[in-house]
């Protein structure tokens, strides 16, 4: 299936669901939701694009290939279906949050996994989004909180990394990306956030040596040359969703409970 078909396929089912909703702002919010989903392809093909030579991590602009643009299309479709979950799940106001977490969250691990690189002005207004809406639903200091742990925990787990591996695994953007997150989730569910972002990257690390993958980025000082770094970007985006997720859901797990805060 192309990507035009698949693309015209998936907003045809969101308008579809849109127009099934009972509730009429939700199903505003879904045509809205059906709307941005081949924008959101078209917008994040042209920032993979340019934003890297804006950044100074290519000399020219390079247009994504075919794989590139299914991971893309894909990423974009993923984001969109789950922002209908919310829509079905949860209030509207949150819902609509939730979605713009999800997207910011989208277009830098996609950013992360093609280039190993996050500018911070797509993490920072991530970052202020996060605290902004909390502080709307009187929940600044839990927000506040979040951002914090999450920092100060991937920041010494990175630290932890670099010295014990003697490898520089230091990011600013993993940092801010970690922060971030924090500031969405909240210090209830950070630690929520944190642990599932921890297990997937660890699969993911699994995974990618077992099929012999070249690392994006070296990271030796002197250590061994099998030490190497993955992007953890997409491991972040991973943790987030999956923590609104389990936010969303009216019924969870005793272990969910009790990492969520509940």
């Amino acid at each position: 299936m192309s990507d035009m078909l698949l693309s015209a396929a998936a907003t045809a089912v969101m308008l579809v669901w849109s127009q099934l909703a009972h509730d009429s702002r939700a199903g505003m919010a879904g045509l809205g939701i059906a709307l941005w989903f081949p924008v959101s392809v078209l917008l994040y093909r042209a920032m993979l694009r340019w934003l890297p030579m804006i950044g100074g991590i290519r000399a020219h602009a390079t247009a994504p290939g075919a794989q590139r643009r299914r991971e893309i299309t894909a990423s974009c479709l993923l984001t969109s279906a789950l922002c209908i979950i919310f829509l079905a799940s949860m209030p509207l106001h949150l819902a609509l949050a939730n979605a713009v977490a999800l997207n910011f969250a989208c277009l830098a691990a996609l950013l992360d996994y093609t280039e190993g690189w996050m500018p911070t002005y797509v993490l920072v207004p991530m970052l202020l989004a996060g605290l902004v809406n909390n502080a709307l639903h009187d929940s600044a200091n839990a927000a506040i909180l979040g951002a914090g742990a999450a920092w100060v925990a991937v920041s010494l787990a990175l630290i932890f990394l670099s010295i014990s591996l003697r490898a520089n695994f230091l990011s600013g953007g993993d940092m801010t990306m970690a922060t971030a997150c924090g500031a969405w989730v909240g210090s209830a569910h950070v630690a929520m956030f944190l642990l599932a972002s921890a297990v997937f990257h660890w699969l993911s690390c699994v995974l990618l040596r077992a099929l012999n993958t070249p690392p994006p980025r070296h990271v030796y000082l002197d250590g061994p040359e099998r030490t190497w770094a993955r992007p953890m970007g997409p491991s972040f985006a991973v943790g987030l969703t999956l923590t609104l997720l389990i936010q969303a859901c009216p019924v969870l797990p005793h272990w969910a409970q009790v990492l969520s805060g509940y």
